[in-house]
């Protein structure tokens, strides 16, 4: 096993602990303290971060003060030339200001509009990664399926985890529609339909009652279309399909697999005339031709 695949088994198994710990009465303390040390490193990391992103947003708003100040600068000088523009331009002090205007103090704008703030704080994060810990994309998933696995384990409701609720303790923190839909995602890459299907559900319910909206309708439904087809029901990822194409009549992969969802339950009714079943049976398809969301690495 490579470095990074040992890193990632050892973090699955301390994610996996520490939540099935949480629910134990009482819980073992040695254990959990080894599996809370683990998670300690990661709000460290957070912290530092939160801190540069601080320093980096504090930049940013400088950067964008100086301009403004420039801007207001140029438009009071504009609205004054342009109330009588020859007796501006006739006294001589203006003129060499306006000249100076369009290049020094150009030059000046244009540099501070190309100075890239984020530069030196992007070299801040790839700096600590040498020291602090950082979670990989394995990581995420592993953490993605532990939570699957506690869900199972305590046959958990889905609603109900993503409101913080866990074996009847309400916890602060919920899940937003795009927590949810990370979940599902991740599901997915796993080949997990079931938990796909469960998890990209809440977070359609979740969006609706979402100001600032953290996922999209289309991804969400082009993730349940595809997982709702693979758990054999065709019909359902049809109308689904059929949904997001309204929403965006030109998604490539939901046209193709409209096309095959059709033809598919085609060949369904017509087999089951000719074998003159009474619709109950359902009959096997060929899924390598389905054209995948955009994110499946798999």
């Amino acid at each position: 096993m490579t470095p990074l695949g040992k890193m990632s088994s050892v973090w699955l198994t301390s994610v996996s602990v520490f939540l099935l710990l949480l629910l134990q009465q009482p819980p073992v303390d040695g254990e959990l303290f080894t599996a809370l040390a683990d998670m300690e490193e990661l709000l460290e990391t957070e912290a530092v971060l939160i801190t540069n992103l601080d320093n980096y947003v504090q930049a940013q708003e400088e950067k964008l003060m100086q301009l403004r100040q420039k801007m207001h600068e140029y438009r009071r000088e504009h609205t004054e030339a342009a109330r009588d523009v020859s007796a501006y331009l006739s006294n001589p002090v203006n003129a060499f200001l306006l000249t100076k205007r369009l290049t020094t103090d150009w030059r000046y704008v244009e540099n501070l509009m190309t100075y890239e703030v984020g530069k030196e704080f992007l070299e801040n994060v790839t700096a600590y990664r040498s020291v602090l810990k950082f979670p990989s994309d394995e990581d995420l998933n592993g953490a993605a399926v532990a939570l699957m696995r506690l869900q199972d384990t305590y046959n958990l409701d889905t609603a109900s985890l993503a409101r913080g609720m866990l074996n009847g303790v309400q916890y602060s923190t919920e899940l937003s529609a795009g927590d949810c839909f990370e979940l599902g995602r991740q599901s997915y890459l796993n080949g997990d339909y079931y938990h796909t299907v469960l998890w990209m559900r809440e977070a359609m319910d979740r969006l609706t009652s979402e100001v600032n909206r953290t996922a999209t309708k289309e991804d969400v439904l082009e993730y349940l279309a595809f997982s709702t087809f693979k758990q054999g029901n065709i019909q359902t990822a049809l109308s689904m399909t059929e949904e997001l194409l309204e929403l965006v009549p030109d998604h490539e992969r939901a046209v193709s697999n409209k096309a095959y969802y059709v033809k598919e339950l085609q060949k369904e009714a017509q087999q089951k005339i000719l074998r003159g079943d009474d619709g109950s049976e359902e009959v096997p398809v060929d899924t390598t031709t389905v054209r995948r969301p955009r994110w499946f690495r798999g």
